[in-house]
């Protein structure tokens, strides 16, 4: 059997309709040097027919464990190919996103990570606009860590021995778990304190499907402050004083992006920024009083993906 050049990963539990679509894009790419994992935690398994176009290779791997890095993490250890794509099942890749990343993988060598625009598609019946996003056109390579997440787990690609050396999902962060987000920002952390360069490429779309509620969203935003909070704390437990530096900048942020929303009248970016700095107090506090700042995999994974 011939070797992909690259392996799309995708977790996903209980969302087949929004799978459907993300297989359909990958399809579309009519790249047919790659295979796509879909790491189902499903409590019915989906459907991946085979399409008639030309494209990726799609293969079903079921998850014994709930939380979408552990899912990842199997499909790290299953994956075939050289180079590891990772996006969400509600998000479409654009028709040459793995032609754009197979390209980018041969300039950058092995020794670079790659992420690029994720865009918001058209709300869905009474969805609001999805969250998420980063619509910049100009290239850069981030070579040291800031005070801002580069890495976006919806739309990245990264060297699987670079991935499997530096260190692979923390199974105590992400969807599925008490903590339920930042388990790619921890991710693209660590990649630049090892001295990994992320480079980011507006030519390499995603586009992440608006399909939630204004409610949903709320919770989803809770959800996001939680796992930044607590993947703070993680690094603050060890001692990173720029981790400590990192939380404040982000309460201050948040208090400033929530006084505009109030000014503006904008209830829907009230309500979510609220949200959030909820999430990301109670996340940091929460991890930082339970010690949970340990090796990665040590939390239980609860919730959904």
């Amino acid at each position: 059997m011939k070797t992909p050049r690259i392996s799309v990963l995708i977790a996903t539990a209980d969302r087949p309709a929004l799978l459907a679509g993300c297989l359909e894009s990958l399809s579309a790419t009519g790249f047919a040097d790659a295979e796509v994992l879909v790491l189902d935690q499903s409590a019915s398994e989906p459907e991946c027919r085979a399409r008639n176009t030309p494209g990726p290779s799609v293969r079903t791997i079921r998850c014994p464990r709930r939380g979408k890095s552990a899912a990842l993490n199997l499909g790290v250890q299953e994956a075939r190919a050289p180079w590891l794509a990772f996006t969400d099942d509600d998000c479409r890749v654009a028709t040459d996103w793995l032609q754009v990343i197979d390209r980018s993988a041969g300039e950058s060598g092995s020794g670079c990570a790659l992420t690029g625009r994720v865009v918001p598609g058209r709300p869905e019946e009474s969805a609001v606009t999805a969250p998420s996003l980063r619509e910049s056109e100009r290239e850069r390579t981030y070579r040291s860590p800031g005070f801002r997440d580069v890495l976006f787990g919806n739309n990245m690609a990264i060297p699987t021995e670079l991935l499997r050396r530096v260190g692979r999902f923390d199974e105590a962060l992400g969807p599925g778990t008490a903590s339920p987000a930042a388990e790619d920002n921890d991710l693209g952390y660590r990649l630049l304190r090892a001295g990994v360069p992320v480079r980011y490429q507006p030519e390499m779309v995603v586009t992440h499907r608006s399909w939630r509620s204004g409610l949903a969203q709320v919770r989803l935003f809770h959800a996001y402050g939680v796992g930044q909070g607590a993947f703070y704390a993680k690094h603050v437990r060890r001692g990173d004083l720029h981790m400590a530096a990192r939380m404040a900048r982000n309460i201050w942020d948040t208090g400033r992006d929530l006084g505009g929303a109030i000014l503006l009248r904008r209830p829907q970016d009230v309500q979510a920024t609220r949200a959030f700095a909820g999430g990301l107090v109670s996340g940091f506090l929460r991890t930082i009083w339970s010690g949970n700042g340990g090796p990665a995999g040590a939390a239980t994974l609860t919730g959904e993906i």
